[in-house]
C-alpha cells in the first residue's frame, strides 16, 4: 500500500497498477514500460524468479563477435563493482563479465547469469529487457524496476545496432548496486554500444571486410567521390559522393556488379560526363568505384592563386568545409562562427589563412570600423561588393548595431552578384545562432580543436611545414597523445604558436613530450571512463546546439552535473 513516505516511483507505479490518477506521474518512458509489464505479468508480486534457457539456445556467433572487445572493456572496470552484461535482442543473457566478488555476488543475487531471460515479458521493466523492447538507451534505478527483487540495483543499458542496416543486434548493460554516481554509467554504456557497432563491420565475413578496407583506402588517397559495392548489395560512399543523385548511385552499382566492367570507364551522370575508375576486388568482395576528377582550370574568385588545401579529415570539419564551399559557389551569404582561432577565416577563404599575408584583397576586417569610422568602412565594403568577387567580412562581432544594419543592407542589395562569407567569434553555438537569426542568414558552427583531436596530426604537419619546412618537425607517438589530450583553449592559434616556438628555438626532427610547452605536456591523461564521459558530453552539446539544459536532458543528467563536468573538462557550449 502507498504511504505518505513512499518514494515517487513507487507511488506512480502503484497508481498505474490500481488505475488511479496521480498528480505527479513518473517519466513517460517508465509509465509505458510499466504498462507493458502489467499487461504481460499482472502485478510485481507475480514475478518470483528469473527464467532461464539452455546454453545451447544462446547465440554463440553473437557472443564470439563481441567477446574480445567486451573483455577489454571489462578489464577497465576491474575494482569498480560494476557487472557488464551482453544480451541478445530478446533479452537473453549471453555472457557476463565481473572482476570482483561484490559485482559477481550482486549479479548472482539478482539471478543474472548466462541464459537468464530478462525480457519485459519475463521480469518487467529492467535495464536489459526495456532496451530490447524500445531499442533505446535506458537507466532503471531501484524502485523504477517492475520486479521487487531488483530494488537494490541500478541497470544502465544501450542498444547495439548494425552500423549499416540499423537492425538491433544486442543489448549491452552495466549493473551495480544503487549508487550516487550512477549518471556516469549512461555515457559509458552508450560508448561501449557504439564501439560494438563499429566492431560489427570489422568482424563481418572476410568479403565485407575486404570491401571496407578497399573503400577506406580509396577514400583516404583519392580526392574525388568514392563508392563501394560489396556482397549482397552492401553500399558505402564517402562524403564527397553525397552530391551524387540516386540515379547516379544506381548507375555506379550496376557498373560495380558487372563483372565484365573494370578499369577506367566513361559514363554520363545527371550532371554531365565523368570518368570512373572501377577496381574489382578478389573473392567476390565487390568493387570500388572512384570518380576521377578531371584536371581543369580554376576560375578566379577573388581569393588569389591556388593554395594548400585545408588540413583535417574529421567528419565535423569536412561537413562544415563542404557547407561553406556550397555557399561560396551559390553566392549566398553565410555566417561562419566558432570560438576564436578555430579556422573560420581559412574556411571562408577555402585555403589556410596566413596572418599578415597580402592576398586578402577581397577581405574586409570589421575591426577597421573603429579606425575608419562607420561611414568609410561601409563605403569600403560597398566597393568590394561591387567588384563581383567573393567577399569575406571578418569579425562581425565587433560591429555595433547601426554598422551591422548597414552591412546587411549592402549585402542584400548585391543579390547573387558576390559570395559573402561573414566570420564571427562566439563563445557558444547559441550565441552564433542568435546573431544569424538577427541577420537572416544561415550559420555554420566551426568545431573547436579539442572536438576534432583526430585532426591534430594533419594540422601539425601542415603548420610545421609552413613554419620550418627544413626542420622536419614530427611529434613522437607519446607527444601526439599529449597533444590530442590537451584542451586547446586557444585552438589553432595555440597549436601554431607552439610549433613556431619549437622552430624558433632551433628544434629539428622528432619532437618528444619533454619538448612541448609545459601547458601541453602537463595535461593529465584521461581515464577510459573520463574519455567516454567527455565524448558523450561533447556529442550532447553538439546535438543540443550548445544548449546546456537540453544537453543535460539528452544525457539524463542534472544541469548542475553537466555544468560541473564542463568546467572539469574545460568545455564551452
Amino acid at each position: 500500500m502507498t504511504t505518505a513516505h513512499a518514494r515517487p516511483a513507487d507511488q506512480a507505479k502503484e497508481a498505474l497498477l490500481s488505475g488511479t490518477d496521480l498528480a505527479r506521474p513518473a517519466r513517460p518512458d517508465l509509465m509505458i514500460s510499466w504498462q507493458r509489464s502489467k499487461d504481460a505479468l499482472g502485478s510485481p508480486g507475480n514475478i518470483r524468479d528469473v527464467p532461464q534457457v539452455g546454453l545451447d539456445l544462446l547465440d554463440s556467433h553473437l557472443l564470439e563477435m563481441f567477446q574480445a572487445p567486451l573483455a577489454r572493456v571489462s578489464d577497465e572496470l576491474d575494482g569498480t563493482g560494476l557487472g557488464l552484461l551482453l544480451a541478445d535482442s530478446e533479452g537473453r543473457i549471453l555472457q557476463r563479465w565481473t572482476h570482483d566478488r561484490s559485482a559477481a555476488a550482486h549479479l548472482d543475487r539478482l539471478g543474472t547469469v548466462r541464459g537468464a531471460v530478462l525480457s519485459e515479458a519475463a521480469v518487467g521493466t529492467n535495464g536489459v529487457g526495456t532496451v530490447a523492447a524500445t531499442g533505446r538507451s535506458v537507466q532503471i534505478t531501484g524502485e523504477e524496476h517492475f520486479a521487487e527483487f531488483y530494488r537494490s540495483a541500478v541497470c544502465t543499458g544501450s542498444p547495439v545496432r548494425h552500423p549499416i542496416t540499423g537492425r538491433l543486434l544486442a543489448v549491452v548493460t552495466i549493473s551495480t548496486r544503487v549508487t550516487e554516481r550512477a549518471e556516469l554509467l549512461r555515457p559509458l554504456t552508450h560508448s561501449i554500444a557504439a564501439q560494438l557497432g563499429q566492431h560489427v563491420v570489422e568482424a563481418e565475413r572476410p568479403a565485407a571486410r575486404s570491401m571496407l578496407a578497399a573503400f577506406l583506402s580509396a577514400s583516404r588517397t583519392q580526392s574525388g567521390p568514392v563508392v563501394a559495392v560489396g556482397p549482397d548489395g552492401l553500399l558505402m560512399q564517402n562524403q564527397r559522393a553525397a552530391r551524387l543523385t540516386s540515379a547516379d548511385l544506381g548507375l555506379l552499382q550496376r557498373l560495380c556488379t558487372d563483372d565484365a566492367r573494370s578499369g577506367r570507364i566513361g559514363v554520363e551522370f545527371s550532371g554531365g560526363h565523368a570518368d570512373i575508375q572501377v577496381t574489382r576486388l578478389d573473392a567476390g568482395a565487390g568493387a570500388v568505384a572512384v570518380i576521377v576528377e578531371p584536371e581543369r582550370r580554376v576560375r578566379h574568385t577573388g581569393f588569389g592563386p591556388a593554395r594548400p588545401v585545408l588540413a583535417g579529415r574529421s567528419p565535423e570539419w569536412l561537413g562544415i568545409a563542404q557547407l561553406v564551399g556550397r555557399h561560396r559557389e551559390a553566392r549566398t551569404p553565410l555566417l561562419i562562427a566558432g570560438e576564436a582561432g578555430t579556422g573560420k577565416t581559412s574556411l571562408a577563404l577555402g585555403h589556410p589563412h596566413r596572418p599578415g599575408s597580402s592576398a586578402h584583397a577581397a577581405s574586409v576586417d570589421a575591426a577597421e570600423r573603429h579606425v575608419l569610422g562607420a561611414k568609410r568602412w561601409l563605403q569600403r565594403l560597398s566597393e568590394r561588393l561591387e567588384r563581383g568577387a567573393a567577399v569575406i567580412v571578418r569579425g562581425i562581432e565587433t560591429l555595433d548595431a547601426p554598422s551591422t544594419s548597414g552591412m546587411k543592407s549592402l549585402i542584400d542589395s548585391t543579390g547573387a552578384r558576390s559570395a559573402v562569407l561573414l566570420t564571427m567569434s562566439a563563445a557558444t553555438q547559441a550565441d552564433a545562432e542568435a546573431a544569424a537569426t538577427r541577420l537572416g542568414y544561415p550559420v555554420a558552427w566551426v568545431p573547436a580543436l579539442r572536438e576534432r583531436s583526430g585532426d591534430i596530426a594533419l594540422l601539425w604537419r601542415a603548420l610545421a611545414d609552413h613554419a620550418a619546412p627544413a626542420a622536419h618537425l614530427e611529434p613522437t607517438r607519446e607527444a601526439l597523445v599529449a597533444l590530442e589530450a590537451h584542451s586547446w583553449s586557444g585552438n589553432l592559434i595555440e597549436l601554431r604558436n607552439a610549433i613556431e616556438h619549437l622552430a624558433m628555438s632551433g628544434r629539428r626532427g622528432a619532437i618528444g613530450v619533454a619538448d612541448l610547452p609545459m601547458s601541453i605536456r602537463g595535461t593529465r591523461t584521461l581515464s577510459m571512463i573520463e574519455r567516454v564521459e567527455l565524448e558523450a558530453i561533447q556529442r550532447a552539446l553538439q546535438e543540443a546546439g550548445g544548449n546546456r539544459s537540453r544537453a543535460a536532458e539528452i544525457l539524463g543528467l542534472s544541469r548542475a552535473t553537466v555544468y560541473r563536468k564542463m568546467k572539469t573538462y574545460r568545455l564551452s557550449a
